[in-house]
This record gives structure tokens, C-alpha cells and sequence, in this order.
């Protein structure tokens, strides 16, 4: 089959995007009658009293945090290298192809090493591991609320040869374990890490750290030169373009509340656009550094196992995660049952439930412009 062009609409720079979501609530009553012999006619029924309101929660209440004495350490690497998106050239929704030129791209992910960076560690997709350890998503941080996370980061981008930084979401940290750089403080520690150079960082979990949440690269912003392009205008820079090209995974924080799983799946929803890496022919909707069907990850299950998915999300849009033939009961304001949640960037979605439904299923994000740029992957699950 002949290549076809990129797809107009992908072809845009995804900064000039603008997505218009609607979003539409609900609402669950129930009614209950008693059937019982003998029970009160609804003129004799008494009314029940009324059930107390839980008590809020105190906003301005401060952590009761109590450190375990555990710290989990991490040696994790900043590498570069030529990422194709689209590996088997096809996208198996739609039946369009693509050159290796089109979807490949410079990236930068994270790897897990053994101490002291001596030798990466081997890929773990247990419920408790760390996933694949291929660079994009970089390997999953775990913890227990009460536990110390001592990362020692390492700077190897010898492709770009730019500072790097971890700057983590929901754990406990002070000002040198941020991770963010300003220009009016461009030498605080840990923002702005060389190549070459290493920086460890501490973060804390607290009580109200259970969860998923993001870590990503929040260094100095930098734009990527077109080769042979000669122009009075210099691209701007661009925030964050480290976490664009892959810099970013998911700390997972347990308590005495999490229940066991038997499968746990991190899924991270990404873009990338021609404005920010301009070689690329089109913008990329990317799960886990793959676009389209068989590219992106594919799960499986067995029925009857419990299954939590992690899911979280960065860059310039927002997503719609769809899961076909299952439904769970939602996290988020009503807590009905839901098929699809909304996750913008920089939130998550913690997604848990028994697996009933053998088959073979597609996931992918319910907005039909990212879906169609690459979002979308297989579920199987067996009897």
C-alpha cells in the first residue's frame, strides 16, 4: 500500500489546538418499597430520621505524618535516543501508513539502573514493578505512605546535551528537592542538573500522597534548531520540552487502604507537535512513547483478576480515557459507574475493577482528533 501524506489536521501545530470539551454531568436516584406482609400503608409510615451529614474535612488541618524509617531508592538516567512512534509503519484503525522519516523523532526518556548506575535493571510489569524500563514512561517510583524516595538522577542527554530536572507531583519536598527552574534563580539545586552531572532528590509521603502522580523534567526551557534553516526569527523556547520528548513517569504511593492487585497497567497520555520537534511530519497523540494500534502497549488480563490501571497525562491537551466492554465505578465528583473519564494535563486516573469480560477490546481517548493521531491500543483478555 502506497504512503500516504500526513493528515491535515494533524499537521497543525498542536500550540494553535484548541479543544472544546463538553462536559455533562449526571445524576443517580434510587427508590425503595417494601413489599414485606403486614408493613405499614404509606398514610401509617412513619418517616425515617434524617441521616447526618458527614463531617468535612478540615482544610486547614495539618498532616498527621509519622516517617516510617523505610527510604526507597531509585538511580534513575536521562538518555537520548531516535524514537520511531509508529515501529510497523501502520495504523491498524484507520489503514494508513507511515515512513520511519514521518514518526520518528530524537527523544528523551528515563531508565532504572542498579546502584550507582552500573548496569539498567530488567524490565518488571508486575503489579509491583517497574514496568518496561525502556525510557518512555521512565520506571515507575513505589512507596508506602511514610516512606522516603531518594532518587539519584543522572544526566546523560548526549544527543541535545541540555540541563535536565525531576520535579515530582503529590510527595512532600522542600525548595532544593523541587526540581522546577526559574530564570530569576537559574542556579537553584536541582533544576537545572548538566550534562554529565548528577543530583539526588528527596521527597516524603505523606498521608494524602496515596495515589498515582506524575514526575516529569521542569529544567530550562529550550527550542530544537531546524537543520539548515536560516531565519531572523529564532524559534521560541519551549517549557518543559524535556517532558515532551519523554521525560516523565508515575510514582505510585500505597497505604493501608490500596487494595492487592493481580495486574497493574501505567498508561501515560502524551503529544507531540511539529511547532516544539520539527521533525515530525505531523503531530503525535502517543500512550507510553507509541502511536497508533500495536505500537501503543498491549494488556492483558484473565478473568477474575483484580486490574488497576494508573493513568496520567502532560503536555498541551486534554484526553478522554474509554475502555470497550467495561465500566468501573468513578473517582471523580458522583461516584456512579463510568466507561470514560476525562485526565488533563498533569492529572490522573486511578481506574480499578474485577475483570469479567474475556475478549478481545480496544482502549483509547474518546477525543476523535487524538484518537485518529495515534491514541488507541489493544485489551485482551482471556477466559
Amino acid at each position: 500500500m502506497p504512503v500516504e501524506p500526513a493528515r491535515a489536521e494533524n499537521r497543525e501545530d498542536g500550540r494553535r489546538t484548541v479543544l472544546r470539551t463538553l462536559l455533562g454531568g449526571g445524576a443517580l436516584a434510587g427508590l425503595a418499597v417494601s413489599a414485606q406482609l403486614g408493613a405499614p400503608t404509606t398514610a401509617q409510615a412513619q418517616p425515617a430520621p434524617p441521616t447526618p451529614a458527614p463531617r468535612p474535612l478540615d482544610p486547614f488541618a495539618v498532616e498527621d505524618f509519622q516517617p516510617s524509617g523505610t527510604v526507597r531508592e531509585y538511580w534513575l538516567q536521562a538518555e537520548s535516543f531516535e524514537h520511531n512512534a509508529v515501529p510497523n509503519g501502520y495504523d491498524g484503525m484507520t489503514g494508513m501508513r507511515f515512513t520511519a522519516a514521518q514518526t520518528t523523532f530524537w527523544a528523551i526518556g528515563l531508565r532504572a539502573y542498579s546502584a550507582d548506575w552500573a548496569a539498567p535493571l530488567a524490565p518488571d510489569l508486575g503489579p509491583q514493578g517497574i514496568g518496561p524500563n525502556t525510557g518512555i514512561p521512565g520506571p515507575v517510583l513505589r512507596a508506602q505512605v511514610g516512606d522516603t524516595i531518594r532518587v539519584h538522577f543522572r544526566n546523560n542527554d548526549d544527543h541535545y546535551r541540555w540541563p535536565h530536572s525531576l520535579h515530582p507531583h503529590g510527595v512532600g519536598y522542600d525548595r532544593d528537592n523541587d526540581g522546577g527552574w526559574l530564570a530569576d534563580e537559574p542556579d537553584r539545586p536541582g533544576t537545572a542538573v548538566p550534562f554529565g552531572a548528577s543530583y539526588t532528590y528527596t521527597w516524603c509521603c505523606r498521608p494524602s500522597s496515596a495515589g498515582t502522580w506524575p514526575y516529569h523534567d521542569h529544567s530550562v526551557p529550550q527550542s530544537i534548531p531546524v537543520p539548515g534553516a536560516a531565519s531572523s526569527r529564532p524559534r521560541p523556547d519551549v517549557m518543559e520540552i524535556g517532558a515532551e520528548l519523554g521525560m516523565f513517569g508515575i510514582i505510585a504511593v500505597t497505604d493501608q487502604h490500596t487494595p492487592p492487585v493481580d495486574r497493574e497497567f501505567v498508561l501515560f497520555c502524551h503529544d507531540a507537535s511539529p511547532g516544539d520537534v520539527p521533525s515530525l511530519a505531523q503531530n503525535l497523540n502517543m500512550f507510553n512513547g507509541g502511536a497508533f494500534v500495536d505500537n501503543t502497549p498491549t494488556f492483558t488480563a484473565k478473568a477474575g483478576e483484580r486490574v488497576r490501571w494508573r493513568i496520567a497525562a502532560l503536555g498541551n491537551e486534554t484526553h478522554v480515557f474509554h475502555l470497550h466492554g467495561h465500566r468501573w465505578r468513578s473517582n471523580q465528583g458522583f461516584q456512579g459507574w463510568v466507561d470514560s473519564q476525562i485526565i488533563a494535563p498533569s492529572t490522573t486516573l486511578t481506574v480499578e475493577y474485577t475483570e469479567d469480560n474475556p475478549g478481545d477490546w480496544i482502549y483509547h481517548c474518546h477525543v476523535t482528533h487524538h484518537m485518529m493521531g495515534g491514541m488507541v491500543g489493544r485489551y485482551r483478555v482471556t477466559p
